[in-house]
């Protein structure tokens, strides 16, 4: 099921104790950054929130501005984050299984012991994040640079690589997908 929300609202009932926003999108109020030069802005009002153990499975948080947040133990199953603003976040054992991270940037996130399988990451940004291991992800033209991550992990547990760049600076044209 999917319903509409505003930032504002979600922080309210998070605050009044809510946790299951499973299947919620974020709305854009009107007058909100809106389009500039052509380009949509980020969803904004989350930054830096203390969303621990908020459910958000299957929601969609494209654009969304959720840098700096505390989402420790949060419940990403299958949510669209392609390009939000995850910077800084605390995702530390959040689930992620099968998230969309397309052109999303997680620079200097805290991934530690989240479930990373499955996730889709083509053009994700992950500059300097702390990450435990990705298992059948799509990593295709994703950013490890300055990550604490295995870089020759990441081209096992048939995660797919192709022209990404790997945490010591070098790209793997790929494609490469091995067990």
């Amino acid at each position: 099921m999917v319903w509409k929300i505003t930032t504002d609202e979600l922080l309210a009932r998070y605050n009044a104790g809510e946790r299951n926003f499973a299947g919620v999108e974020i709305l854009r109020i009107v007058g909100e950054m809106g389009e500039i030069d052509g380009v949509d802005g980020q969803i904004t009002g989350l930054e830096g929130a203390d969303l621990r153990g908020i459910n958000l499975r299957g929601a969609n948080l494209e654009k969304v501005d959720l840098s700096g947040a505390d989402l420790t133990e949060a419940d990403l199953f299958g949510a669209y984050l392609g390009e939000a603003s995850l910077g800084k976040t605390i995702l530390r054992d959040a689930n992620l299984f099968s998230a969309n991270l397309s052109n999303a940037s997680l620079n200097g996130a805290d991934l530690t012991r989240a479930n990373l399988s499955h996730v889709k990451a083509v053009g994700a940004s992950f500059i300097g994040a702390k990450i435990g291991y990705f298992e059948r992800a799509d990593l295709t033209h994703t950013d490890f640079r300055d990550c604490d991550v295995n870089g020759e992990g990441l081209c096992y547990k048939f995660n797919v690589i192709w022209h990404t760049t790997m945490p010591d600076g070098t790209i793997k044209e790929g494609p490469y997908c091995k067990w």
